[in-house]
Formats: structure tokens, sequence, C-alpha cells
């Protein structure tokens, strides 16, 4: 059996949470996802790619639409791992557009961060005034993403 993670990102890649806040929100979920297996936040020095896992389909360019090869994509993430993720900046091959590798369409929704938030087999989802309560906890918009391992 796979396990599925729902994990909240900030959509900001460098924000962290205060501790108390950062607890304040994992108690919340705690609160609305009674069925998860486990409940933790982590914070890190540095940033990391937050992937969907299996869920990983393709990657869009937000200015044209375009769906990017996945060598394409590969080498963007090798030139902005050699920044530690510090330098997000890209230029998309199809449209010239800059951009950040945080902002591309990832299907399944994808991110960069130094906090998560994540729930283990939560067998629920949050509905979207669940979602603003955990923004208003952590201060800052989240994203969510479903990771099937």
């Amino acid at each position: 059996m796979s396990d599925n993670f729902l994990i909240l990102i900030p959509t900001d890649p460098h924000y962290i949470p205060h501790p108390d806040s950062a607890q304040d929100a994992n108690d919340y979920l705690l609160s609305v996802l009674p069925q998860a297996e486990d409940i933790i936040w982590m914070a890190s020095d540095a940033i990391t790619f937050v992937d969907p896992g299996n869920n990983f389909e393709r990657i869009i360019c937000p200015a044209c639409g375009t769906e990017l090869a996945m060598p394409v994509w590969q080498q963007m993430m090798d030139a902005a791992y050699q920044t530690a993720f510090s330098d997000l900046t890209v230029t998309m091959p199809c449209c010239g557009v800059s951009g950040s590798l945080n902002d591309l369409h990832y299907e399944w929704p994808a991110g960069f961060a130094r906090f998560s938030l994540e729930a283990l087999n939560p067998n629920a989802d949050l509905d979207d005034q669940q979602l603003h309560t955990v923004e208003e906890l952590l201060g800052c918009s989240i994203r969510k993403i479903w990771r099937s391992l």
C-alpha cells in the first residue's frame, strides 16, 4: 500500500514561520485531520524541492502554456541546485519569458520551500476555509501538495 502525504508549504520559498505559529498550525491540522497517522512541521536552512512523488505528471510554462520537456526542466533544476536553490530564476525556452522555477505550473502541484507542514495518510482533504485558517496561523499564503509514494 502506498502512503499519501498532504504537504503545505509557503508560496515564498524563503519563508519560515515562528516556531509557535508552526506549532499552532500543526495542532490545528491535528484537530481537523484526526485520522492522519502523523502530522509534523519541519524547517530547514536550505530550500528544497517539494515534489508530488508518484503524482508528478508534467510541467507547463505559466507564460505561454507550453509543456516543458523533462530534460530541459532537469537542466534548469541542475543550474538552480548549483546555488542551493537560492536563485530560482529561469528563462523559459519556449517563449523567452523570465520567471521562477517555483512559479511553473506543476501537475500535480509542487514547489520550493524551507518550511513544510505534512500530514501522513490524512484520509481527508482540507477545504478552502481550513486552508485559510492555516495561512492565518502561519502568517503566509500556502501551496497544497499531494505526494504519493
